[in-house]
């Protein structure tokens, strides 16, 4: 932020809830098989996996395309899943990768404006500072983890212990 490294401590505080939503996340596949990361949870047919892989790649867009200033093309075939990965190294992305994204904009002043902004993307939507996209990047998070909560529970009985931040197995 300043020649002195200082972080803005708005900044510092949503990393670290987005942080939080990552790990719980992570945290939320613990014991599961193969199959049960791909099995479909939803009529549309979303897997825990899938969800896993979405809250990577959303997170890395937010923050090192849009609050870095990196353009992304906005094609939804860069989205896709690979269908071959395996749990284990999709999870690992999800902590390796997001939390070299937060380290990358921890520096970024809360106040200031994104680095880039996709002009025309989700009918005219924007964030106009830093604050807003880690705000909106914290609360998609948030909706995912709820998600994933849900979704836990109805494969295996499991569900979030926020005593131990983990999943409790019935």
């Amino acid at each position: 932020m300043d020649e002195n490294h200082e972080t803005d401590p708005v900044t510092e505080e949503l990393l670290a809830w987005i942080g939080g939503t990552v790990r719980h996340l992570a945290a939320s596949t613990a014991g599961l098989t193969e199959q049960q990361l791909r099995t479909p949870v939803t009529s549309s047919g979303w897997t825990i996996l899938g969800l896993v892989e979405h809250v990577r790649d959303s997170t890395v867009f937010w923050l090192e395309n849009v609050v870095l200033g990196v353009p992304a093309e906005m094609d939804d075939e860069a989205w896709d899943n690979d269908p071959a990965a395996r749990g284990a190294e999709v999870i690992e992305r999800l902590r390796v990768d997001t939390a070299r994204a937060c380290e990358a904009v921890a520096h970024v002043a809360s106040t200031a404006s994104p680095g880039w902004w996709p002009e025309g993307a989700w009918g005219g939507y924007r964030q106009d500072e830093v604050r807003g996209v880690l705000v909106h990047l914290l609360n998609d998070n948030a909706a995912h983890t709820g998600q994933m909560d849900l979704a836990r529970e109805s494969i295996d009985g499991a569900v979030w212990d926020f005593s131990v931040g983990g999943v409790r197995v019935p």
